[in-house]
């Protein structure tokens, strides 16, 4: 197959492109930082002769999109949309990404619409669809800066001597997920179509306080924990993933220590970042 990952040069798209390339497949990035826009009227030539796209291009975040509810309504639902015709012109399946709705925010709201926009492109123009629902990724090369993510923002803090910042009481869940899973995920929903939604967890719920004690632990970091006040756009939920779609994969991601001790070793070189 020939397969276009937009939002390609970002975290999981890399991963994403990578294990669509071990498993034999033409798989090429579509991404802003590479000149080409999903939101640009020339997408469909971009991708044209595609058979398959996976929809990762979006603007992420969570108390940040407040203050960016046009941008984020233009490329998450936007976008979404032009990718969706883009994949219905060359006769294209497509994956998208999705995550727990546990949270009344500006990003999920956003992601809600695409996902029910691609259901709509799916019953009325045949389009091939399938979700991935991606819970806490975590891997080497996620961005420590900006959208604050849990394992690179526990890891740089801890490296740094600085207390690693948990919002809340600590005792929230997470459900961590490596990228290549995801990766793998990704890729391998191209073979369904029919609205399918694979859960991109391990089923292993863990508090975030849990989290930062191992991350304290694999640093060698005395600095502690600071708790701050949730943040808006959150509130205290228990998240896991219930394996839906695993059955259909034949196969469900697992959460390996060594994985999260080599993602918080790789954080070491940003300390005092």
């Amino acid at each position: 197959m020939r397969v276009a990952v937009t939002g390609g040069d970002g975290f999981i798209g890399r991963y994403a492109i990578d294990h669509l390339r071990e498993c034999g497949h033409e798989a090429f990035a579509v991404d802003r930082s590479s000149g080409v826009d999903i939101l640009d009227e020339e997408l469909g030539t971009a991708l044209k002769g595609v058979d398959g796209v996976v929809h990762l291009a979006g603007v992420l975040g969570t108390e940040e999109l407040f203050d960016q509810v046009d941008d984020a309504i233009d490329i998450n639902v936007k976008g979404t949309y032009r990718v969706l015709e883009a994949c219905r012109g060359n006769g294209a399946r497509f994956v998208g990404i999705t995550m727990p709705q546990v949270w009344r925010n500006v990003y999920q709201a956003t992601k809600n619409c695409a996902q029910q926009l691609s259901y709509a492109w799916q019953q009325n123009f045949d389009v091939p669809v399938s979700h991935v629902r991606a819970f806490n990724a975590f891997g080497p090369g996620q961005k420590h800066y900006g959208v604050q993510k849990i394992v690179p923002t526990f890891a740089v803090r801890a490296w740094s001597g600085r207390p690693i910042p948990v919002w809340g009481d600590g005792t929230q869940t997470v459900d961590l997920v490596h990228s290549t899973d995801l990766g793998r995920m990704l890729a391998e929903a191209l073979a369904f179509g029919d609205c399918e939604v694979f859960d991109g967890g391990t089923g292993r719920s863990m508090t975030v306080g849990e989290v930062a004690e191992m991350v304290l632990e694999i640093t060698g970091s005395t600095a502690g924990i600071e708790y701050l006040p949730m943040r808006k756009g959150e509130t205290k939920t228990d998240i896991v993933a219930k394996g839906e779609g695993w059955d259909r994969l034949g196969w469900r991601p697992e959460f390996r220590a060594g994985d999260l001790e080599r993602t918080v070793l790789f954080y070491k070189r940003f300390a005092d970042a």
